[in-house]
């Protein structure tokens, strides 16, 4: 009788056992069912947004005006006297593979150019305070030039000196002869211009150029189309336009030209320095800061969107 008991007592483990072990892996396979599910309809993570930065300063040019649209700078078109006054016009332009009709700033004559001044400072040491305090400065331009001066142009400009007079100061956004875009910013200390060159513009369609002053490395850069083109070391801390200029006697610490450049000589014909004969101008704006790569794409996006 012990042994059959014995033998019925062992089946009964054994039953219990593989019970007990059926449960278990039940309970792992659920377990991992549900993580399963969790991941399958969990939501992926929202890819990081792209911060638009706030421009300082946004000229915009509509049939009827040429106006800051953040109040900041006073705009006037200027003319020697003789020349045909730049205007906005509607005017086809094209950026890649797209075309749109839209109002543009057209300069097509040497001898005017359209004024802006800057109400937040008075004056040029006033403007290099600021910058100094905004860690830099940032200027976008939307444009195509043709102009057949065979000269330096001017594109957005603020920039004087007399050779020898330690007074090299300002900054500007300029096309050598050859239609390159280049940036140039002034420092007195050293009487000399820092330049950083893009690459030849096109002469069919707009080039989008945003240069870049960043006061806390002193580096210049210029962008073209929303690529890095050019950068280096400034020569020395930035200094705004120290100079008056000849025919209105202000002070160009605080002003510039679109399309030109002040001048403080005296008997020019052209009453400005580096003058543009045949420019379409479709955005300009200011950044009261050093954009980084990141932000000069986003804006350029922004302005070719514009376009389509």
């Amino acid at each position: 009788m012990k042994k059959p008991l014995t033998v019925l007592l062992a089946v009964i483990m054994l039953i219990t056992l593989c019970a007990c072990g059926n449960t278990s892996d039940a309970t792992t396979t659920e377990a991992f069912t549900t993580t399963e599910s969790l991941v399958t309809t969990a939501k992926p993570d929202k890819a990081p947004e792209q911060t638009v930065p706030e421009a300082y300063a946004d000229i915009d040019f509509t049939l009827d005006s040429i106006t800051d649209t953040k109040g900041k700078i006073s705009l006037d078109v200027k003319t020697n006297g003789v020349a045909v006054p730049a205007s906005v016009e509607e005017v086809t332009v094209t950026f890649g593979n797209a075309a749109k009709v839209l109002p543009a700033l057209r300069i097509k004559n040497v001898g005017t150019w359209v004024k802006g001044v800057f109400s937040d400072f008075a004056s040029g040491e006033e403007m290099n305070a600021f910058v100094e305090a905004a860690g830099g400065f940032s200027i976008e331009v939307f444009y195509l030039d043709n102009s057949t001066t065979n000269a330096n142009r001017g594109i957005v400009c603020s920039t004087e000196s007399i050779s020898g007079d330690g007074k090299r100061s300002g900054w500007g956004i300029a096309e050598n002869a050859d239609g390159a875009p280049y940036f140039i910013t002034g420092h007195i200390a050293e009487n000399v211009y820092s330049s950083v060159y893009g690459t030849k513009a096109s002469e069919t369609e707009l080039i989008h150029v945003v240069a870049v002053y960043n006061a806390k490395t002193m580096r210049n850069s210029i962008y073209m189309n929303g690529v890095l083109v050019s950068s280096n070391n400034a020569a020395g801390k930035f200094t705004s336009a120290n100079k008056t200029e000849a025919y209105e006697g202000f002070d160009m610490g605080n002003a510039f030209y679109i399309g030109a450049d002040p001048s403080s000589s005296p008997n020019k014909k052209e009453k400005c320095d580096f003058p543009s004969n045949d420019l379409t101008v479709l955005d300009v704006k200011f950044y009261a800061s050093a954009l980084t790569d990141s932000e000069v794409n986003t804006v350029y996006n922004i302005a070719r969107g514009t376009i389509g």
